[in-house]
């Protein structure tokens, strides 16, 4: 059965567009399992199954770029919680983006137990280039409960997504002289607990700064909101501070202090939940206060107290930005040691194309961190399950170093406006990636051309990112000892 919808696609002055008549679209809504249908109602139904269900169709979007607003109404009835942020409750887009052929999976917020009718709204941008067709999918995935969807009730419309406020736009970042003055550091994700041994073995391969990780239950869903549990955790990953600040300073090697975790990690849409919830944010602020308090005076060995690891905020209106959270945690550290370098990330996961609209603290002595794993569909295949093969480079899909640099514009520009020093705090490509080795090349010899400090993800950590690793995919990875990952590495280590 197909339903004849009239997208209202009311083009905003943002896009400085004039208004278009409403585009048709038939889509057909195809059951599959645990699905059923009645009149404009469709049911999906997982008590018997919690594996999943799901209703599917195909969206014409009309080649529409930049941001959408797709709607639906909905209600569930027992819905459980999914133990990741990515499964529960489906409102989801996925289509691939024109210019890099990354897969794209775009989906509403979550909502879980019981909730009478609502709108479920989906935000994404779809970038500067034309889109056409999407996949639309409606259900549960990997949760037991009910939900039904009004499918009469979607529509989809263009809108602004860049609302985020933005600060201090002609100021210009200064630095320390030793700061100033510094060659450029290259390194790596350190793995959850370093012994001596990973510290003199990453120097000896030539690194020079390695990005210091406190993680706990990353990733999970409303975690760590036993506060009491959580600072004693994090005490002790304060005492192993102390043993490798001393070792980084035996081997001539910087340390980067990052809180991989914040207090009540992520809410059930992948948003950091402190985001909305203050007793999460003060706690925040307080492990700041006492990193602060415990580690002044070590700024000869401390690359930089990096506050956030990526940050993830969906909705503009939030209580606590994903920038005024990090704003008045560095508030917090410069009340206690003024000298220590403060290390920001951008929104979306610290990613590229969130320093379109990233601000700059009106505080001297910040670096600014950018992740970068474009595309996904390549750096990232297979590591949640199986994904299509993909190779580096593709000139089919536009991949190749080219491509990289126009998606770090947005950061060079960024650097350029502000006078700001970058550092790259992550990058990698899965082992079993064909060409892993050359877009790790590719991606180091861009660093280098603008001079970012970097850390690659991650030393001696998951054997899927470590380079120590070979195999064709993640059940056939083993130790190989050299490859040729690693050998770029240690080159990039080098500088050679």
């Amino acid at each position: 059965m197909k339903i004849r919808l009239a997208l209202a696609f009311a083009l905003s002055a943002a896009y400085g567009m004039a208004a278009s008549a409403p585009l048709p679209c038939a889509v057909e809504w195809s059951l599959g399992r645990n699905a059923t249908r009645s009149g404009d109602i469709v049911v999906i139904d997982t008590h018997g199954d919690p594996g999943g269900g799901a209703a599917h169709a195909k969206l014409d979007l009309g080649g529409l770029s930049g941001g959408i607003r797709a709607t639906i109404r909905a209600r569930g009835r027992g819905i459980g919680r999914p133990d990741k942020s990515y499964f529960g409750l489906k409102f989801m887009f996925h289509y691939r983006d024109p210019a890099s052929g990354a897969g794209k999976w775009p989906q509403a917020d979550h909502r879980g137990g019981d909730f009478d009718w609502t709108t479920l709204v989906l935000e994404t941008d779809l970038g500067p280039a034309s889109v056409g067709e999407v996949d639309v999918t409606l259900g549960l995935q990997n949760v037991a409960g009910r939900v039904e969807f009004d499918v009469s009730s979607f529509k989809v419309e263009p809108c602004a997504l860049y609302e985020f406020p933005r600060y201090n736009q002609d100021y210009t970042v200064r630095y320390p002289g030793r700061v100033a003055s510094r060659k450029q550091l290259r390194g790596a994700m350190l793995p959850h607990d370093p012994t001596e041994d990973d510290i003199r073995t990453l120097a000896s391969w030539g690194g020079t700064i390695g990005r210091f990780q406190m993680s706990r239950n990353f990733q999970k869903i409303d975690a760590n909101l036993d506060f009491h549990e959580y600072g004693k955790w994090l005490d002790g990953r304060l005492d192993l501070l102390e043993k490798v600040l001393a070792w980084a300073r035996k081997y001539g090697m910087a340390i980067c202090v990052d809180l991989h975790v914040p207090p009540g990690s992520v809410r059930d849409n992948s948003e950091t939940r402190m985001f909305t919830d203050k007793s999460c944010l003060d706690l925040y602020i307080e492990c700041w206060e006492k990193i602060a308090r415990r580690f002044k005076g070590n700024a000869d060995v401390i690359y930089g107290y990096d506050l956030l690891n990526e940050p993830h905020q969906n909705r503009h209106e939030v209580p606590y930005s994903y920038w005024d959270a990090q704003r008045l945690a560095a508030e917090a550290i410069r009340r206690i040691d003024g000298e220590t370098t403060i290390v920001m990330e951008a929104n979306w996961s610290s990613s590229a194309p969130a320093y379109e609209y990233m601000s700059p603290l009106a505080m001297p002595n910040v670096i600014y961190e950018v992740h970068m794993y474009i595309p996904s569909d390549f750096t990232h295949q297979g590591v949640n399950g199986w994904s299509p093969e993909r190779r580096w480079p593709d000139p089919s899909r536009g991949w190749d170093k080219e491509m990289l640099r126009a998606k770090l514009a947005p950061v060079v520009a960024f650097a350029k406006r502000h006078d700001a020093k970058i550092f790259v705090g992550e990058f990698s490509a899965v082992a079993w990636a064909p060409g892993a080795e050359r877009y790790l090349r590719d991606c180091i010899e861009l660093f280098d051309e603008y001079g970012w400090d970097w850390c690659y993800h991650a030393f001696n950590e998951w054997r899927g990112w470590n380079v120590e690793y070979a195999g064709e995919s993640r059940e056939k990875l083993h130790r190989a000892g050299d490859t040729p990952r690693k050998r770029v590495l240690i080159e990039g280590l080098k500088g050679k």
